[in-house]
């Protein structure tokens, strides 16, 4: 178990960093690369989060997209019409894909390297939106810490928009047999600890060392935005799976809450 919540940050920034040349090596990059060169308008974005970012608007706006890890989505904010996109990352061997991406694209977006609890004052209010993208949360030791950032962040009036995969997916042991068999508490207080790359799909991963992640109820998500002083405007729950290959056997008959989108706004 790691000793405090500064050892988990940096436990995991260095097993992104080890993990990023499996990412840059794997076919899916390339594939990546081929789809923001050809399609100016191209979206990574899965429907719900698409929809719920045209819903707000991105035209002259600018946004803030914490842990951006390779960029795509950062990209894909500037397609889809906002007029500067930030992407914050602490894995600076991600973040020289996310340049890469972003040049491949003809997209000017901005990457900037860090602990995203320690993002420079000068961009706090710069931003009339943050998204928060899968896979985010689940790293985070202290929700309420991490939700003071965007909030920070934003100007007044600004929201924040998280699509998320559902901490009920923690319950589980995707490759383990009966996959739907509940394994872990919905309430586990401890993280789970791994030491293999982290990979989305079934690709080689080699011992990259500890990494820690943290399973927050959605309750606590909840508590932590209104705890920073931005206030529920939508949350709605999907059984659609957002994250790797492996939940989807949790996915079956759609039976379960598998992902979520929550908005929240800044007081005006």
């Amino acid at each position: 178990m790691t000793s405090s919540p500064a050892d988990a940050i940096v436990a995991n920034r260095r097993a992104w960093d080890a993990s990023a040349p499996l990412h840059r090596d794997d076919p899916s990059w390339e594939r990546l690369k081929q789809h923001f060169a050809r399609d100016p308008g191209f979206s990574w974005f899965d429907p719900p989060m698409e929809a719920a970012l045209r819903a707000i608007g991105l035209g002259d706006r600018a946004v803030a997209h914490l842990c951006c890890n390779n960029g795509r989505e950062t990209v894909s904010l500037m397609n889809l019409g906002a007029r500067e996109a930030v992407g914050f990352d602490q894995s600076v061997a991600f973040l020289d894909q996310a340049r890469d991406l972003a040049a491949v694209a003809g997209r000017a977006c901005t990457f900037v390297a860090g602990d995203v609890h320690a993002i420079e004052a000068r961009y706090d209010g710069a931003f009339d939106l943050v998204v928060i993208t899968i896979g985010v949360l689940g790293w985070m030791p202290d929700l309420a810490r991490f939700m003071a950032v965007p909030a920070r962040l934003l100007r007044a009036g600004g929201r924040i928009l998280i699509h998320e995969e559902h901490p009920v997916v923690n319950m589980f042991e995707p490759r383990a047999e009966p996959p739907l068999l509940v394994r872990h508490s919905y309430f586990r207080p401890t993280p789970f600890v791994g030491e293999d790359a982290i990979v989305y799909g079934n690709g080689p991963a080699p011992r990259v060392g500890p990494h820690y992640w943290f399973a927050h109820p959605l309750g606590c998500v909840v508590e932590a935005l209104i705890g920073s002083g931005l206030a529920i405007e939508r949350l709605r729950e999907f059984p659609d799976n957002i994250s790797s290959a492996a939940c989807e056997s949790l996915a079956a008959g759609r039976m379960l809450p598998m992902s979520y989108l929550l908005q929240a706004r800044k007081a005006p």
